[in-house]
């Protein structure tokens, strides 16, 4: 593999990001992706980001990417102002962080986790495309790309045809695109995907799945051919971070175990 391989700090996503950090550097990652789970990073404190930032800085940790809030929480495409206007202040609060802890990649999801988004398709995939070009604009003012990601199949955007609408929809300079490899593997367009947005490609988030499920597994222990992976990826030009988006079972050093099992001094494949 030609890419750093990074790792998301939602490997232990349901843990203080300062107690994960420590053990991330210690299975030998550089690069990582910001996790903004509830209770894991508190993203509206500038205190606490900044002491992420700190203990980063110490243990050589670079932040390459911040995946902003998802959830029903976090739903700018909301049709009601007032929950459209708590998600969009949520994402502005992100970008914030993301801008102290010195990364430029500001991972979102095309919506909420909105299980009616479907009764208004066509209402709220247009509000999808005017909360990304507020967000864009934001991100422009901080420095940062606006990297929107495949969602997973039943989601807003999870189809290539409603996502190419949205991403078509977006200003070309200062947006990219977020390879999900499990959410495209899911819906059964993983390389239609890669060939299909490969120009505009510039962060992928690596798990693996077997087959029915978003399990997050490392690359290796599910059903994704990742030989072909690779050399589609390579073929469409990406030049990003191989971003591990994976969680594991036990203690945090087992699962950075796992995980760095993935790092090319630490495989044969």
């Amino acid at each position: 593999m030609s890419w750093e391989i990074g790792l998301s700090t939602g490997i232990a996503y349901e843990l203080p990001i300062l107690d994960v950090l420590p053990a991330i550097a210690r299975a030998g990652f550089k690069s990582v992706e910001i996790s903004t789970a509830p209770g894991h990073l508190r993203h509206e404190d500038v205190q606490n980001v900044a002491a992420v930032r700190r203990t980063m800085d110490e243990l050589g940790l670079r932040a390459h990417s911040l995946h902003a809030p998802f959830g029903t929480h976090a739903n700018f495409t909301s049709l009601d102002p007032a929950e459209r206007q708590a998600a969009m202040k949520e994402m502005a609060s992100s970008a914030a962080a993301l801008e102290t802890l010195g990364g430029r990649l500001f991972v979102v999801h095309p919506g909420g986790e909105d299980p009616h988004w479907s009764w208004q398709r066509g209402a709220h995939l247009k509000q999808s495309v005017e909360s990304l070009t507020a967000m864009w604009t934001d991100c422009r003012a901080r420095k940062q790309t606006l990297v929107v990601e495949t969602p997973l199949p039943h989601l807003l955007g999870g189809q290539p045809d409603d996502f190419a609408w949205i991403l078509e929809r977006l200003p070309r300079e200062g947006v990219g695109v977020c390879l999900d490899t499990s959410h495209t593997s899911l819906g059964g367009f993983l390389f239609e995907a890669i060939e299909r947005l490969g120009p505009r490609l510039v962060h992928v988030q690596a798990s693996d799945n077997r087959g029915h499920t978003d399990d997050h597994l490392v690359p290796g222990e599910g059903i994704i051919d990742w030989r072909r992976v690779h050399s589609a990826l390579s073929k469409a030009g990406y030049r990003g971070v191989f971003m591990l988006e994976v969680t594991a079972l036990g203690s945090l050093d087992e699962r950075m175990f796992r995980a760095s099992a993935v790092l090319p001094d630490r495989t044969h494949s």
